[in-house]
């Protein structure tokens, strides 16, 4: 096989075949006239970290530069073999859903500007071309069908220049007479069954005894579908069903909950609204048929390329216009901002199908009105919620809630962003009987997808709003209400499952509680509208606790030394901006004295050196099956892991850091030991004291022990080539809110490592070793311990909770909300990159303004899905809405050094929402139940 490319055939890593068709995914290629430019850059990257300090984040040298980076920067003359001269394709979209599609004309093109090839469903149909199964049928829209929802694609042209396809464009967009529609019609959502139904029921037993029911107990239960419409099974005690007994429990709470007279009852419905994540980068792709090599090209930006190279060659491999097909090589870059737009996404097969029919490169790139328009965005919900407390202890007797999700057109993780919503709505708080059902249904709005918050964004923030309404309603201080109810550590959450580790929530609502803004807040008030009467003052205050994870996590990495003493770290996770690669390459010098010096990103199946494989649902595996298949050592629950969900810090790092303890532990420490006895130690006379690897430190980059000469990683990485010992390890975990554990043999000795699968390499002094054609030799597991398959009934256990308090002023006259401070308190556990985390805060204050206040997208036809909405439109917090000059945090350490790192990628926005909107009701004495609040809302409530 042959690429046509200008680099070792190495580079490429085979990943898997599929449907005949073999998938390698490869690093982002510079044409060779840069690589002068290219080597000044890495000269000045390897500067990056300072031992074990970071000086500037790993990728900043590209960003500051202005380089390459993003999938969208890249044209066809950037990469080496591809042809010069670059393609264009243009997607005409529906901008209505409720009449019958006609047709579309784009006769009054003149000749220069009309496109070469033009691909329609009837062309789909003809060469059996659609999208993966998941996102469901009509990939393009046939004519004399009603959209299915709001910029669904109708065609796609094809432009052999720029000139023409800017020109054509500029014709096309917005010109209402491109598309033409017949009769209204039904709206195509109405006739499909929900996307997703959740119902999570709990009753706590006696003190001391098991729940009388909780989900995680007793299971899972759903409803049928009559009309489109969830039908619950009917109430039964004692029954042997699983649904009707959790009836039983759920009708006994709502009978409470209506006549109980000592109970007080906060009864209100809350809507949030459609956001669009407004990534820096809008998605792009990039594609060529090479068909002289039989080879599909293709440069994506996506946080979830492991899907994208299955399903990509299941889409090809069906099509007999694709037949000839042999490869698909996939490029991953950096990702330009995610906040989950960007997993999962359909996008990406709409460019493979521009690449098929394409003459040359193709791009497809959305401007911001084609990503408004298309675009994953935040699911809204309407919550009609219940919350009951005793008028006598303060304490929550029981919490039922329904929740509608509007899914969007097309099928994007709302199954899992509703139970996750679902499962978030009891915030921080212990709650002894539940019923929470939640249902999502389709829409003619755009996708709705995992964006940042994944649903707990909506269902926290009210839970927060109605505790602040309570506290007011029974005379306490909101604070203090809070802290009566508190989860408590051991204590169950909605599911039944105990949460993982302290949770630390009383030690924060104390810090809180402390705060001179909080104690302070109404002599303030009083004090600043005496000065400032045409304003008015408020502080509010909301803590929530995000679950972080996805329940089949799993995480690969590597970790490698060269001869050269050079460290290189690759993971599965792709770089959006968070700071992965930064804190990846940092955690490393724990075990290896420095940082990397190479670290490779959405690398993903070149793990497959581990040959490792996965057969079930992980979800809805049983777990006779699971103990089944875990006889074979190859197998895994799940083999390959997506960027999203807080995943980073937590998940990728543990792999990450046993990767590199092995490392440590089998070569780096043997090596130097090796060293100080052959010259600094009488071994021929007495036997060494300093085998205990506990006592190893490293010190300036140099490892030491009991005194003993400090010997450079340079000398023990030429040492363990020399004499053929391991030099890479590659490490592959699995977490059903646990990790699952192995047995593995080292040089005769068994270890057990939280992992379940291990690949290590030689150095180069090694001589008969088997290995793989990865170069990697499997240690197979001797045996394994999976975390049961039931705990995926627990929804989530691991959680890290964040603080926010907000001091604002209200306009009178315009309604406008200043914000005067902000101080947020987060446990993030154990801090890889302070500054990192620090970001995060900032990012997330941000994202929570324009949540509360400020974004804002209709939900029919005068919405995004109209390809009319940008930023002229579209608000999104700038610097002036922030109180840029006044953010505070305080970053709680951890309670010891063995404390894993928590995902706090998202936590961070959430109390930001019920802060504000509490602050805007201290201000005013108006209280609002929908988001944004507006300055619009805020004059004609006062």
């Amino acid at each position: 096989m042959s690429f046509q490319q200008n680099i070792s055939r190495r580079k490429f890593i085979k990943q898997c075949v599929i449907g005949g068709v073999t998938i390698y995914s490869a690093p982002m290629l510079f044409n060779n006239a840069k690589a002068s430019e290219q080597n000044n850059i890495e000269k000045l990257r390897s500067n990056w970290k300072n031992e074990k300090k970071v000086r500037f984040r790993f990728d900043a040298i590209e960003k500051v530069t202005g380089q390459k980076i993003y999938g969208r920067d890249y044209r066809a003359v950037d990469i080496p073999s591809w042809p010069n001269h670059q393609h264009y394709a243009l997607v005409i979209r529906a901008s209505i859903a409720n009449r019958v599609f006609l047709d579309f004309d784009i006769s009054f093109l003149s000749k220069e500007m009309q496109p070469y090839e033009i691909i329609t469903a009837e062309k789909l149909k003809q060469h059996n071309l659609a999208l993966p199964e998941y996102f469901g049928d009509n990939m393009l829209l046939e004519k004399g069908k009603t959209p299915d929802y709001l910029g669904h694609e109708i065609a796609i042209l094809l432009f052999d220049s720029f000139s023409a396809f800017n020109k054509a464009k500029g014709r096309i967009q917005f010109n209402e007479n491109v598309v033409q529609y017949g009769e209204e019609s039904p709206l195509v959502a109405n006739s499909k069954d929900p996307y997703a139904s959740w119902r999570i029921v709990r009753e706590e037993g006696p003190l001391g005894e098991n729940d009388r029911y909780s989900t995680l107990q007793d299971g899972l239960f759903f409803p049928n579908y009559v009309d489109h419409k969830p039908v619950w099974p009917q109430a039964e005690d004692n029954s042997e069903d699983t649904g009707k007994r959790a009836m039983h429990f759920a009708e006994n709470l709502h009978s409470d909950i209506s006549e109980r007279d000592d109970w007080l009852v906060i009864d209100r419905t809350y809507q949030t609204q459609s956001i669009e994540p407004m990534a820096f980068e809008a998605e792009a792709y990039n594609g060529w048929y090479d068909t002289k090599s039989e080879t599909l090209h293709v440069v994506i930006s996506s946080q979830s390329p492991q899907d994208f190279y299955h399903q990509a060659g299941q889409v090809i491999a069906k099509s007999p216009l694709s037949s000839s097909i042999r490869n698909l090589v996939v490029h991953t870059p950096y990702i330009g901002g995610g906040f989950g737009a960007k997993d999962h996404t359909p996008f990406p097969y709409y460019g493979i199908l521009a690449s098929l029919f394409a003459k040359a490169p193709v791009l497809l790139a959305n401007d911001r009105f084609e990503q408004f328009q298309s675009g994953i965005k935040r699911h809204p919900f309407e919550m009609a919620n219940k919350l009951a407390f005793d008028k006598k202890t303060k304490k929550i007797q029981g919490l039922v809630s329904d929740i509608t999700v509007d899914g969007g057109g097309r099928m994007n993780f709302s199954s899992s962003v509703t139970m996750v919503g679902a499962s978030g709505t009891q915030g921080i708080y212990y709650i002894p009987r539940n019923d929470i059902a939640a249902v999502c249904y389709p829409s003619q709005t755009p996708h709705a997808g995992s964006m940042r918050g994944y649903g707990t964004l909506q269902t926290m923030a009210t839970m927060e709003m109605m505790f602040n309404e309570a506290a007011a309603e029974l005379s306490i201080d909101p604070i203090e209400l809070r802290k009566i109810n508190a989860l408590k550590p051991g204590k169950k959450n909605t599911q039944g499952a105990i949460p993982n580790g302290d949770m630390r929530y009383l030690e924060m609502l104390n810090l809180s509680q402390k705060h001179p803004t909080w104690i302070n807040r109404d002599a303030a008030k009083k004090d600043f509208e005496a000065k400032n009467p045409s304003k008015l003052y408020g502080v509010g205050y909301g803590i929530v606790s995000k679950d972080y994870g996805t329940g089949a996590a799993a995480p690969s990495s590597s970790v490698e030394i060269t001869p050269e003493g050079k460290i290189i770290v690759k993971t599965c996770s792709v770089e959006m901006g968070t700071g992965i690669d930064t804190s990846q390459g940092l955690l490393v010098s724990k075990f290896l004295g420095s940082g990397a010096d190479q670290v490779e990103m959405a690398v993903v199946k070149e793990f497959d050196a581990m040959e490792l494989f996965e057969t079930d649902n992980p979800y809805i595996m049983s777990q006779q099956r699971q103990d089944e298949m875990a006889k074979d050592p190859r197998w895994t629950p799940v083999v390959g892991m997506a960027s999203a969900a807080s995943m980073s810090s937590f998940y990728q790092t543990h792999s990450t850091e046993h990767a590199a303890r092995i490392l440590f532990e089998q070569t780096l420490f043997p090596a130097a030991v090796a060293i100080w006895k052959k010259a600094y130690f009488n071994s021929d006379f007495a036997t060494a004291d300093f085998d205990d690897i506990s006592e190893a430190r490293w010190n300036n980059g140099k490892l030491t022990i009991k005194g003993y000469p400090p010997i450079d990683i340079q000398t023990l990485a030429k040492k363990a080539h020399v004499e053929g010992m391991i030099t890479a390890v590659m490490a592959h975990g699995f977490n059903r809110w646990a990790w699952a554990s192995a047995e593995f043999e080292f040089n005769g000795t068994v270890k057990t490592y939280p992992l379940d699968g291990i690949a290590v390499k030689y150095g180069i002094g090694a001589r008969n070793i088997k290995t793989n054609s990865f170069g990697y030799q499997v240690i197979e597991r001797k045996s394994v311990d999976y975390p049961k398959t039931q705990l995926n009934n627990a929804m989530v256990t691991y959680y890290a909770p964040c603080a926010t308090l907000a001091e604002i002023t209200v306009e009178k006259a315009s309604g406008k909300v200043e914000i005067l401070s902000t101080h947020t308190w987060l446990e993030p556990g154990k801090v890889l990159v302070e500054k990192l985390v620090e970001g995060q805060i900032e990012g997330g204050l941000t994202m929570g303004v324009g949540h509360a206040l400020y974004e804002y997208l209709p939900a029919d036809e005068t919405g995004a899905g109209n390809g009319t909405w940008n930023l002229n439109r579209y608000q999104v917090p700038l610097a002036q809405h922030n109180g840029v000059w006044d953010i505070n945090y305080t970053i709680l350490p951890p309670l010891s050094e063995s404390d894993p790192a928590k995902g706090i990628g998202e936590v961070v926005m959430i109390p930001v929402v019920p802060a504000l909107v509490e602050a805007i009701y201290q201000a005013t004495n108006k209280r609002f139940y929908h988001l944004p609040v507006t300055s619009k809302d805020i004059v004609e409530a006062i």
